[in-house]
């Protein structure tokens, strides 16, 4: 069991990219040619990364390897897409889907309609830029009132490009740290480009390979695991909502705080040989239970217990099942836990839970300690 991987679960913002964004209608096919905003933001991130070449990550998504500097946070999410966080103002989503290129671009203004109906504002029409070497469509949608965010109108750049014979990458820039309804249109401009050339950067560099994908989970730049000699702990504290908000629970005997970052805090237990993960989701398209849907509809090896739990009056919704994992001297099964509980902010919190070959792990009751949580 790779345990770095494995324990760096995260939940955070979750786009149904596929249903929402996989195609718009279209303003028109161009070219590129001479200079523009384009250019200048491209200069500006050769500027910021400097000449030198970064220490990278390798990263295999859906078939395709990506090599990203080792800048800012990249995690593998559960429900299918690679989010990057390269820039604080703004979150870079990518999806590998099915249907070229020309066949997203023939469906567009189906999708447009679709998207319309559901709320949304079209702040750019989608267009295909074409040039040499590169091929992409482009729109910039708006939403009002996004759930969970602080700001009244939330913007999306959105982006297509082909990924191979049969599929497309489908890449949403969600803008969720900047206010981009006060900017003038000079400056939106500005920081679509430079969003742009950091995405167009990333699709192209990646190429298929037949290399295992890497397991869902976390990349970072900075590990802050503790000191090894730490002490026990019997309850502690998760703060979330940009610090706004906190909560707390007790922890079983022989826990060990391993890990304190953006997947949220990780715990070792030393009795049962499990780890355990806590996080608050700042807010996402789905409710707890359908986030314990989502997990269960995924193709698993051995699916186990699903179903609700009632603890100090607040309702977890949970699934679980194993996993066998083959090494070259030993096979292991390993148990997992997932459990998410509706908070009254609009977050979701979450207990993620697994070890090798303890179906402890995979056993609910044995998570209530962690269920049974103060809002401070």
């Amino acid at each position: 069991m790779n345990g770095i991987k494995k324990v760096l679960y995260t939940v955070t913002v979750v786009l149904w990219l596929s249903a929402l964004f996989g195609g718009l209608w279209f303003a028109g096919v161009f070219s590129i040619g001479g200079k523009s905003g384009l250019y200048d933001a491209a200069e500006e991130l050769a500027a910021e990364t400097g000449n030198d070449r970064p220490p990278v990550w390798t990263v295999v998504f859906k078939g395709m390897k990506f090599v990203l500097p080792q800048k800012g946070k990249v995690y593998l999410h559960e429900s299918g897409c690679m989010n990057i966080r390269q820039d604080e103002r703004y979150l870079i989503q990518i999806d590998i889907e099915e249907n070229t290129l020309d066949e997203m671009w023939s469906d567009m203004e189906q999708k447009r309609e679709s998207l319309i109906k559901s709320g949304y504002c079209m702040e750019k029409e989608a267009e295909r830029v074409t040039g040499e070497g590169y091929d992409y469509i482009r729109y910039v949608l708006s939403l009002k009132d996004e759930r969970g965010s602080d700001l009244d109108q939330t913007f999306f750049e959105v982006l297509l490009a082909s990924a191979d014979e049969e599929r497309h990458f489908l890449v949403v820039i969600l803008y969720d740290e900047i206010d981009v309804e006060k900017l003038d249109d000079t400056m939106r401009e500005k920081i679509y480009d430079e969003a742009l050339v950091r995405a167009k950067g990333i699709w192209e560099g990646a190429c298929r390979t037949d290399e295992a994908d890497d397991e869902v989970g976390m990349l970072f730049t900075e590990d802050k695991s503790l000191n090894p000699d730490q002490r026990y702990i019997l309850e502690d504290t998760l703060v979330y909502g940009d610090g706004e908000h906190s909560l707390s629970y007790r922890l079983p005997e022989h826990c060990m705080l391993t890990l304190d970052n953006i997947a949220g805090k990780t715990y070792y237990d030393e009795d049962n040989q499990a780890y355990i993960q806590t996080n608050v989701v700042k807010y996402t398209w789905l409710t707890a239970r359908e986030m314990a849907e989502s997990v269960a509809d995924r193709e698993l090896s051995r699916p186990l217990t699903s179903g609700e739990l009632k603890v100090s009056g607040r309702t977890f919704y949970y699934y679980t099942y194993s996993v066998a994992e083959y090494g070259r001297n030993k096979t292991s099964l390993v148990y997992e836990f997932h459990g998410y509980c509706d908070l009254e902010d609009g977050s979701i919190y979450s207990i993620f839970g697994y070890a090798d070959d303890n179906p402890e792990a995979a056993d609910e009751a044995y998570y209530l300690e962690w269920m049974d949580i103060t809002v401070l």
